[in-house]
């Protein structure tokens, strides 16, 4: 099962270097400066045994642990499960099949739980009620608390690489037991517990799937639109797409670089998964070091960042009608 580990507090450096050797999308560039108080969080990702528990508990029908436009998503969908879960049996015993990318298989209880930045939001919440803790102690990492969650990729020769995809390709990882799950290594997700944990002993902060992070998607100072492509990142400033990291086993070069971060609206799915975060001992009342609060823009969509606009699973404007797609 998942156990807290704590990770010291630092000063996480967001950005790109522009001269860095290899391709790189533009919301990567220009560089944030954040202090990150000391956090404790997941050893490993939440599994799915770990989030069928929830379920079980009736995560998907107790309006208090969704957020306003989570609840919105989850009743226009009638979601009771996982989308990628598939009901055999009486509903009540809860059993299911995995749709996975190649097969519907038996519920594996040691993959990690797909699911989208709602459902993760509402699973920290009722894991902080069950454990005693107050609304709001258990949330997702922010971008900034996962870079000193990372450590430099180091293989079984003590080899290290300035940037994780650019020494190390999919067949490297195969063959190295307890390599991160990227590049497309393997036809799916792996166990949670399978890649070796790192010096702070975290497993998975690379690769196996997505993480969705507490921030909204921004550019950090020093951020420009790539002429080339100029609608592709800066849209999207608009308090409505969560950032996501680390890849997923089916990225491949710059998608899983230490350095790509992505975007996607809190209902879609895109072979995410997360880890539970929280300030050291579980306190309540603790605002996560978000990035998008640095930010100088462009901003769309009449979107200011703010503290506020953290740590849930709705976006900074008012909320919206429950998205259709």
């Amino acid at each position: 099962a998942a156990r807290f580990v704590a990770v010291p507090g630092g000063t996480a450096t967001l950005g790109k270097p522009r001269d860095f050797p290899s391709f790189g999308w533009d919301n990567e560039y220009g560089q944030a400066t954040i202090n990150v108080p000391a956090f404790e969080v997941h050893d490993r990702l939440t599994s799915n045994g770990e989030f069928l528990e929830f379920v079980k508990a009736g995560g998907y029908s107790e309006r208090s642990l969704w957020s306003e436009e989570g609840w919105g998503w989850r009743t226009y969908r009638n979601a009771k499960w996982p989308t990628f879960w598939t009901p055999v049996g009486p509903q009540g015993l809860h059993e299911y099949e995995l749709r996975t990318t190649h097969e519907s298989t038996a519920l594996r209880l040691d993959l990690p739980a797909v699911v989208n930045r709602h459902e993760a939001h509402a699973y920290c919440t009722w894991l902080a009620r069950r454990e005693g803790k107050p609304d709001g102690a258990y949330r997702l990492p922010a971008e900034a608390e996962y870079a000193l969650m990372r450590q430099p990729y180091v293989d079984d020769a003590g080899a290290g690489a300035s940037d994780f995809p650019v020494a190390f390709g999919g067949a490297a990882l195969r063959a190295c037991a307890g390599a991160p799950n990227a590049q497309l290594a393997h036809g799916s997700e792996s166990p949670v517990d399978a890649e070796t944990p790192n010096a702070l002993g975290l497993r998975g902060v690379r690769g196996n799937v997505w993480q969705w992070c507490a921030d909204w998607f921004s550019g950090m100072p020093g951020f420009a639109p790539h002429p080339l492509y100029d609608d592709f990142s800066s849209p999207c400033f608009d308090g409505e797409h969560s950032v996501i990291m680390g890849g997923s086993w089916v990225s491949t070069g710059d998608l899983c670089s230490d350095f790509a971060r992505f975007h996607f609206r809190p209902h879609f799915f895109q072979h995410a998964g997360f880890r539970v975060c929280r300030a050291p001992g579980g306190a309540g009342g603790a605002v996560p070091p978000v990035s998008h609060v640095h930010s100088r823009g462009p901003f769309a969509a009449g979107w200011r960042p703010s503290v506020e606009s953290a740590g849930g699973s709705g976006p900074g404007p008012p909320p919206r009608p429950p998205p259709g797609t």
